[in-house]
Order: structure tokens, then C-alpha cells, then sequence
């Protein structure tokens, strides 16, 4: 049985006209003969819509093999959101934009303290500003690029807030997407480890400036200087495995694989409520640290250390879990 007999078999055992079906679909009485008498056929989003009101299976509507009529399973999908096509590409660019966005908000937190580490250390040696200009500068600096970051995230938040049933398990994609997400996920794959790999290795060699610096007994200068290098090569570092990461993510976020399998975000969870502990504590100590000793120049040291612990904590925590 095609398609087109298989319409006009459920229209007439539910009652229905052609016009009536032709309201609950909103299209016209003249599309709907179209598709009964196979002269046109419902492209794949009207194919959904006739699935779900005649409550059968899309396989059903679209194999002409299957005979008898299979009805869906509603109990089981009723409250679940149907993600559409248009949706699905919509959350995949507003994904792909929050993580932009995140990223510059996570280097300007990285190169804050950048002048406050180079102004103070040309004061000393001579250079334009008094000692006491230099420290409120860079300290204003600093806080205005943190404030910055902050807006950043929050604006950037709000912008994928409508997303946020998607973080869940109680949706499903429509029928062939699946399909096209796979499609998508690995024509990025090149991009992803390119990234990724890149950004790693800037962060590993982010370090090599200051080693060639104590290696030649560079002065206090050329020290500040480097440091604001590395600072630079971090963030970009940083920048290029958050967006490609962020993509990544809205990928297995749809197929709910990697982080966004059930079990997974189970684990997720728990270890979020400790980052909002854990965090919160390392700012303060980096914060405390470098306004008591005003070594700006060393106290970035803070940040590598507290994420290599973090990562062990998380590690150890889903360890425990298994």
C-alpha cells in the first residue's frame, strides 16, 4: 500500500473529510486531494504532523511493505518535545554563537591582570606612570574586563535559555534527524581535533617563554613580559577548545551521547555542585593572595593548579561512582 492510499485509509476510518483533515493539517482541501490521488507527496515535516494525528508510526506512513496500519506508542512519547528541523538548527546556531561568546568572556577573565602584572614593572624601571598610577590602572583594568566576562555570560545565557529543555531527557528529534546530526558531527570531526590540538599545545608552550627567560637570566622586565605572553597564549589556547568544545557539545547533546547520557549527567550534576563550591574558594585565594603580596607576576600560578586538582577531584568522584 503507498503512501497515498495509506492517507486516505486513515482519513475515512477516523471519520473525516477531506476538508476537515485539511483544517487539522492547515493546508488547503485541494493539497490534501493532491496527496490521496499521489499526484503530490507531503514533504517530511507535513509526513510527521499526519504520524502524530493519525497516531501512527512514520515508518508505517513511508515503507509502501508495511500492510497493516502501526500505531505509535503515545503513552510512552506524549510528553515529550518533538525537536523539529528548523529547531534543531536553531539551537546548533545559537550553540555555536554562546560558545564564541563564552570563550571571549573566559580570555578577558585570563588577560585581566595583564597590566596590572606590565604597568607596576615599567613604574619601577622608570617608565612613564608612578608606582601608584600603575597599580590602579591595572587594578581598574582588571576589574572592568572581569565585569565585562560577566555581562558576557549572563547575556550570552539568557540568549539559549529557551534551549534549556534540551539539557533533559524528555525530548525527541523528528524523524531523519538523527541521521542529519551524524552527518553534521563528522564533517566536523577534522575541525574538532585540529582545534583542539592546537589549542592544547599552545597551552603546554605557553610556559616555554618564561624557562628561556630563567634560562638566560632575563631581567625583571623581559620576566613581566613573558608572563604577559604566556597569559595571551592561554587564552587563545583556551578560546579555540571552548568553541569547538561548545559544538562538540550541541552534538551529543541532541544524539544525548558522551557527557549527555542519563547516566552521565546524573554524574554531571554532582560534580557541578561541587565546582559551585570549589571555584568560588580558588578566586578568593588567587584574589587574596595577589593583593596581599602584590606578586601578580607569579600568583596565575593559582589556575593551572586549581584546575589540574579539580580535574582529579572530578576524576576521582567518577571513579567512586562506577
Amino acid at each position: 500500500m503507498i503512501l497515498a492510499d495509506k492517507i486516505l485509509s486513515l482519513r475515512k476510518n477516523n471519520g473525516w473529510s477531506q476538508e476537515e483533515l485539511a483544517e487539522k493539517m492547515n493546508v488547503s482541501r485541494q493539497s490534501v486531494s493532491k496527496w490521496e490521488s499521489a499526484a503530490a507527496i507531503p514533504d517530511i515535516n507535513r509526513i510527521l504532523e499526519l504520524a502524530k494525528l493519525f497516531g501512527v508510526t512514520t515508518d508505517y506512513l513511508l515503507k509502501d511493505d508495511l500492510e497493516m496500519t502501526v500505531y505509535s506508542d503515545t503513552d510512552e512519547t506524549e510528553d515529550l518535545v518533538r525537536v523539529s528541523l528548523s529547531e534543531m538548527n536553531d539551537f546548533l546556531n545559537n550553540k555555536a554563537i554562546y560558545g564564541r561568546w563564552v570563550a571571549r568572556g573566559v580570555m578577558l577573565c585570563i588577560l585581566s591582570p595583564i597590566l596590572l602584572i606590565l604597568l607596576p614593572g615599567l613604574s619601577q624601571a622608570g617608565i612613564a606612570l608612578t608606582e601608584n598610577a600603575a597599580y590602579g590602572i591595572g587594578i581598574a583594568m582588571l576589574l572592568f574586563m572581569i565585569s565585562a566576562a560577566v555581562a558576557i555570560f549572563i547575556i550570552s545565557g539568557t540568549k539559549i535559555e529557551h534551549f534549556k529543555y534540551l539539557e533533559n531527557d524528555d525530548f525527541e528529534l523528528e524523524y531523519g534527524l538523527i541521521g542529519i546530526i551524524k552527518e553534521k558531527q563528522a564533517a566536523f570531526g577534522a575541525t574538532y581535533i585540529r582545534n583542539i590540538t592546537i589549542g592544547v599545545i599552545l597551552c603546554i608552550l605557553s610556559t616555554l617563554p618564561l624557562i628561556i627567560a630563567g634560562i638566560f637570566d632575563a631581567s625583571g622586565i623581559f620576566l613581566l613580559l613573558f608572563t604577559a605572553l604566556l597569559l595571551i597564549l592561554v587564552s587563545v589556547g583556551v578560546y579555540l577548545i571552548i568553541v569547538v568544545g561548545t559544538i562538540k557539545g550541541s552534538y551529543d547533546q541532541l544524539l544525548r551521547e558522551g557527557e549527555y547520557e542519563p547516566e552521565e549527567q546524573e554524574k554531571a550534576k554532582r560534580v557541578s555542585k561541587i565546582a559551585g563550591v570549589y571555584w568560588p574558594i580558588a578566586t578568593a585565594i588567587y584574589l587574596g593572595w595577589s593583593f596581599y603580596t602584590n606578586n601578580w607576576g607569579f600568583t596565575w600560578i593559582v589556575w593551572p593548579v586549581a584546575g589540574l586538582v579539580f580535574a582529579g577531584i572530578s576524576s576521582l568522584f567518577h571513579a567512586l561512582e562506577r
